[in-house]
């Protein structure tokens, strides 16, 4: 799993936000709903490109979690939808399937993060889901983590 460092400029989605701990599949069950309301979000950039942003992880496990759309403005918010604005930062950029998610989160953070010279960045991480990516592909469809980095402080 050779991961990639990217930078990427500060973008903004629309979408719709879960908030928890995603212990039943909750965003699972989020995507499909989100999707059906597509059509509502005026200022899209790039239809074919969809988001999950992450927010940080609560001492009790729960976290914020949009899926959403890139806009050029968020003017025109959707009822029941948000709009969370993810700023410029670099990220190791990790390619996945659904099936593996969480393996790789898991990786990235035990194993690739310990191993390299960078650490946890601040700000969000995200799924990205390009034009390549089928949910219909039972768990198989390509998508990448967007983890944001920085660089590790050395005690020499």
């Amino acid at each position: 799993m050779e991961p990639r460092i990217v930078t990427k400029a500060t973008f903004t989605v629309i979408g719709l936000k879960y908030h928890g701990k995603n212990a039943e599949g909750e965003i699972s069950e989020l995507w499909p709903r989100f999707l059906q309301r597509v059509g509502e979000i005026e200022h899209l950039i790039k239809p074919e490109i969809a988001y999950g942003v992450c927010g940080p992880m609560e001492e009790d496990g729960s976290f914020d979690y949009v899926a959403g759309f890139e806009v050029e403005s968020a003017a025109d918010i959707p009822a029941g939808m948000v709009k969370w604005a993810v700023p410029e930062q670099t990220y190791v950029v990790f390619p996945c399937t659904l099936e593996k998610i969480g393996e790789t989160y898991s990786f990235i953070s035990q194993s690739w993060l310990p191993d390299s010279d960078y650490e946890w960045g601040d700000g969000p991480d995200f799924e990205l889901y390009d034009e390549t990516f089928s949910p219909d592909d039972e768990g198989s469809g390509k998508l990448y983590i967007y983890v944001p980095v920085k660089t590790s402080e050395s005690d020499d």
